[in-house]
C-alpha cells in the first residue's frame, strides 16, 4: 500500500471512531397510512447513554442494543432505510446500529406485503409503494411529539438497498419508464433478473403492473442525501441524464448475479450527474449488503449469509460503513 492510501486509509478509521457514542437505543413503532390501508411498522436505532445492554435474540452478529432506551436531548440528523425485496425492517440492522453510533437518528419500516414474513405476489411488483411508504413514514415521524425534541428536520437522509436502492434514487428524482420494465423484463436480461429467490418467477406479474396507478413523480425534497446499495430496477430506466439532482452515493457489489451493476448501479451512476459510484470488491455478491448471519443461519440460509471464501462479510460491513458516514459527513451538514 502506497503512503497516500495509507494515509487517507488512516483517516477514514479515524473519522469513523471519532464522535462514537458508547451505546445504541432501540425501539419499534407502528402507524398506518389509511389512503393506502398500509401498516408501517418501523424500527428506530439512536444515540443513548444508558447502559442496560442485552445481546439480541436475533441469529445475527450485531452490536449489541438497548431496548427503549432514553433519548439524549439533543436534535440528530435522521436516516432513513429502505430494505430489500423479501426482507424486512432489521435487514439492514448492522448499518444502522453504527449509524447510530456516529451520532444519527434511523428508521427502518417494514414494506407492507414485500417482507419475509408477509408475501403478497403483487406487492412483490408494486414498486412505486415503497417511496410512498418513506414520505408517509417521514410525515408521521416529524409529527409525532414523542420524536420531535431529537431530530433534526433540515439533515435527512435516505438509504436503501435492492428494490431499497431504487427507492432511494426515485426518492431524489429519478423516474423509471413502466412500460419499458415492462418489456425489458420478458428479455433475457429481464429473466434473470426478475427471477428472485424470495419468491421465484416474477416476470408475469411485472408485465401484469397498472402503470396508470404511478404517480408521475415520486421525488421528496425532504430528503437531502441518497444513497443506494445493489439498486435494482435500472431495466426501467431511460437513457436520459439527470443534471440538478442532491448528492447521490450508489455502492455496487462486483458479481452481483441478482442486481448485476451493469445494467443496475452502474446504469444509475450513469445517469445521474455529480453521483458517486463505488465498486465493492471481487467476489462480493448481492446479499453482502445484510446483517452477518450466526453460524447456524449461514448454514440454513446460505444464499443470504454465505459469502465467497476470499470474502469477510464483517470487513466489507466496515468499509461499506466507513465510505457511507464519510459520505454523510460532507453532504448532509
Amino acid at each position: 500500500m502506497n503512503r497516500t492510501c495509507t494515509i487517507l486509509l488512516l483517516s477514514l478509521i479515524s473519522f469513523f471512531c471519532q464522535g462514537q457514542v458508547s451505546n445504541v437505543g432501540e425501539q419499534t413503532i407502528s402507524y398506518i397510512d389509511h389512503a393506502r390501508e398500509r401498516p408501517i411498522k418501523t424500527q428506530i436505532w439512536y444515540p443513548t447513554t444508558d447502559q442496560d445492554v442485552k445481546e439480541t435474540a436475533l441469529p445475527f452478529v450485531l452490536t449489541p442494543t438497548i431496548q427503549n432506551a432514553t433519548f439524549i436531548n439533543k436534535k440528530y440528523p435522521l436516516i432513513v432505510l429502505s430494505h430489500g425485496t423479501g426482507g424486512n425492517r432489521l435487514s439492514l440492522a448492522w448499518l444502522a446500529i453504527e449509524l447510530a453510533k456516529n451520532g444519527y437518528m434511523v428508521l427502518s419500516p417494514d414494506h407492507w406485503g414485500n417482507t419475509l414474513d408477509h408475501k403478497i405476489p403483487e406487492y412483490f411488483v408494486r414498486y412505486w409503494e415503497r417511496p410512498l411508504d418513506l414520505s408517509f413514514l417521514l410525515s408521521s415521524f416529524l409529527q409525532d411529539e414523542r420524536f420531535t425534541n431529537y431530530v433534526d428536520s433540515n439533515r435527512i437522509g435516505t438509504i436503501g438497498f435492492s428494490l431499497g436502492g431504487y427507492t432511494a434514487l426515485v426518492l431524489a428524482g429519478i423516474q423509471l419508464d413502466c412500460e419499458l420494465l415492462k418489456r425489458n423484463a420478458l428479455s433475457e436480461q429481464g429473466h434473470k433478473e426478475f427471477i428472485v429467490p424470495e419468491l421465484g418467477d416474477l416476470t408475469a406479474l411485472l408485465t401484469r403492473i397498472p402503470c396508470t396507478e404511478i404517480p408521475t413523480t415520486l421525488k421528496d425534497s425532504r430528503f437531502k442525501v441518497h444513497i443506494a446499495l445493489a439498486p435494482a430496477l435500472g431495466l426501467g430506466l431511460l437513457e436520459q441524464k439527470y443534471q440538478k439532482m442532491p448528492p447521490v452515493l450508489i455502492i455496487g457489489a462486483h458479481d452481483d448475479q441478482i442486481a448485476p451493476i451493469e445494467t443496475n448501479a452502474i446504469r444509475y451512476s450513469n445517469v445521474i450527474g455529480g453521483s458517486k459510484f463505488v465498486k465493492l470488491p471481487r467476489n462480493t455478491r448481492h446479499y453482502i449488503f445484510l446483517n452477518e448471519g450466526n453460524p447456524q443461519l449461514q448454514k440454513e440460509a446460505s444464499t443470504y449469509y454465505q459469502d465467497d471464501r476470499s470474502i469477510d462479510r464483517k470487513l466489507i460491513h466496515q468499509q461499506i460503513a466507513t465510505e457511507i458516514i464519510h459520505y454523510l459527513a460532507n453532504h448532509l451538514r
